[in-house]
């Protein structure tokens, strides 16, 4: 391979969106300003202040040096651990919810992966991202994590499936799993107007996902120390926080591209479609991660029988009859 065969591969259009826009560099750096916005966020809730000194711009350098800090700091593996599982499911953990973001259509030719079926691919992968995290948990033979991966467990089982169903609704009304497609079908309406409880459904379930408040009973400070992240320390600790901010940026974007006409909006003047598109997906994911951010500000943790009450008795139910009204609107409306 020639220097110019090399500069050409490196420049190519294929490259840069893995690597750069919608690609790794992105979804890392899109993960680290996740954590230092909802630092000040919870602040102003509070009336505090939040990250300040670190950086001249508010704080904004404040997760560089904590990541650092972490970095440097030892690794520290309990002597009953099965020592394998416990280092490398951590950075498979964070691996994996990476993959989700070359399925996902930041704009017309935006996407790193386009498939017809680029949901289903997007949701597979969604479904598959915890079990390195309960290996993690069975891999530090401790108590705490024990109940910790057991919590995770019901919790993800109560709550993929009526995610699942959310989606099967998108899926009856536009029939395709084409994710660009879906958008496209919302030209006119956003499925947000006729699939509301789709929506509901989807998003209460993706912050169940997440492992946010009201719904972060796997790893509750004031019952199991930390969780199944107990006896994890410096970078193996920095990978698990890095997983579940990638998850949780990834299902917010996945909701816009649902159920708020993607990177649909008003046209900006002077500006190509290509930038104003990824502009308007961004923001909309933004305000949605707002709402879900705020929640660990204003909400309390629900019990563990009312979390599985929650999923399998009440988000079940109405995923099915928003199914059935998917299935009407798709045969006598759209």
């Amino acid at each position: 391979m020639t220097w110019k065969t090399l500069l050409d591969l490196l420049l190519s259009d294929s490259m840069i969106k893995a690597a750069v826009f919608p690609g790794v560099t992105f979804v890392i750096v899109l993960a680290m300003m996740t954590v230092w916005y909802e630092r000040k966020l919870l602040a102003r809730v509070a009336l505090r202040i939040g990250p300040l000194h670190v950086g001249k711009v508010a704080g904004v350098f404040q997760l560089v040096g904590d990541g650092v800090k972490l970095i440097a700091k030892e690794v520290a593996v309990p002597g009953r651990a099965l020592k394998s599982g416990f280092v490398l499911m951590p950075i498979l953990g964070a691996f994996i919810p990476m993959m989700i973001y070359p399925f996902l259509p930041f704009g017309a030719d935006w996407i790193i992966f386009p498939s017809e079926i680029g949901l289903l691919l997007a949701f597979a992968v969604i479904a598959v991202s915890p079990i390195p995290l309960l290996l993690a948990a069975w891999s530090s033979r401790s108590k705490y994590p024990f109940l910790g991966m057991l919590r995770l467990a019901f919790q993800l089982f109560a709550y993929e499936v009526p995610m699942f169903l959310a989606l099967a609704s998108v899926v009856v009304l536009s029939g395709t799993f084409n994710l660009e497609k879906i958008v496209a079908e919302q030209a006119s309406l956003p499925y947000v107007f006729p699939l509301p409880l789709s929506f509901l459904v989807f998003f209460i379930s993706s912050i169940a996902e997440s492992e946010r408040i009201p719904f972060d009973l796997p790893t509750a400070e004031q019952e199991l120390v930390a969780g199944w992240t107990t006896e994890y320390s410096g970078i193996l600790y920095e990978l698990i926080m890095l997983s579940s901010y990638l998850k949780l940026n990834a299902l917010m974007i996945l909701t816009v591209l649902l159920f708020f006409g993607g990177w649909m909006g008003p046209p900006i003047p002077f500006l190509p479609e290509t930038i104003t598109a990824p502009f308007w997906l961004l923001l909309k994911s933004l305000i949605l991660l707002s709402l879900v951010l705020l929640f660990r500000g204003v909400y309390p943790r629900v019990t563990i029988d009312r979390l599985l009450d929650i999923g399998w008795r009440i988000l079940i139910p109405l995923a099915l009859i928003n199914l059935f009204a998917a299935a009407l609107l798709s045969a006598y409306v759209f």
